[in-house]
């Protein structure tokens, strides 16, 4: 370093100035990609609400109830309680084939989510697409069945998507709301090997719907990024330049400390 100086004066004055440049560069580049988004966020109101379940058949063994959902439906819950244990509960849909997985909504999961990626970074559904699907209750006689009617709709009630203006945007979060909305029968039913003692089950479905409110362009702050990319880089740069300047430094005062034994020695001469 001390050489490469020696050689050019200016060496340190062109490395700030390249530094500063590119600093500048780069946080502009940040501000202006911050200005316009081709993304859209789209939101809608959850609203969840319990079905009235109708029995339709029961004997010492089963017990069956029906119901009807109507509407823009992602979530489905299935609480079951009071049941003998290793009970069968069996949910079959009428009209519509939805999504289902032990791991869904679980407690014991972590954080898993149908839609998840890839090697190819491709969004595959990892639940179970059927009509019918089943789940056996615990030692205590309960059981939890969740799944979804619909992987297109925002789960938190927020979701994002990619179009060239917010027309088209809201065009297509509205169709995505407006192909979730269905009409779907259900069939539940609670089998066992051991006598069902109906004043002790207790059974519940609970539906989320979903109400279109707004759709808007992603925007950042430009202000709030342009300074973290600053922040970032004059970190960066500063880290670059800290140990060759560090060992510039070091090099002089060595040379000075040399310089000035150097003349005490030749004085007590």
């Amino acid at each position: 370093m001390e050489k490469a100086l020696a050689r050019n004066p200016n060496l340190l004055r062109t490395l700030l100035g390249l530094s500063v440049t590119l600093i500048v560069v780069l946080g502009y580049s940040a501000y202006s990609a911050s200005l316009d988004s081709e993304y859209y966020i789209h939101e809608s109101s959850l609203e969840q609400s319990t079905l009235t379940l109708t029995p339709i058949e029961q004997d010492n063994r089963s017990i069956s109830w029906s119901a009807t959902s109507e509407g823009t439906i992602s979530w489905v819950n299935f609480s079951l309680s009071g049941a003998p244990q290793d009970s069968t509960l069996t949910i079959t849909s009428g009209g519509e084939m939805w999504w289902s997985h032990p791991m869904l909504g679980s407690d014991y999961a972590d954080n898993f989510n149908c839609l998840q990626g890839n090697t190819n970074f491709e969004l595959i559904n990892h639940c179970e697409l059927a009509f019918t699907h089943s789940i056996t209750t615990d030692s205590e006689g309960n059981a939890s069945l969740r799944g979804l009617l619909s992987d297109q709709l925002p789960l938190s009630g927020m979701g994002t998507l990619r179009a060239t203006d917010l027309n088209t945007a809201t065009t297509e979060a509205e169709e995505i709301i407006e192909t979730a909305n269905n009409t779907v029968f259900w069939l539940i039913k609670l089998s066992s090997n051991s006598a069902i003692e109906n004043s002790t089950v207790s059974m519940e479905q609970t539906v989320v719907s979903h109400q279109l409110n707004d759709v808007y362009q992603f925007q950042l702050n430009p202000f709030e990024e342009s300074v973290y990319s600053l922040t970032a880089l004059l970190t960066f740069f500063v880290m670059a330049l800290a140990l060759p300047l560090g060992i510039y430094y070091a090099s002089i005062k060595r040379e000075q400390r040399i310089n000035l034994i150097r003349g005490d020695d030749a004085e007590s001469e």
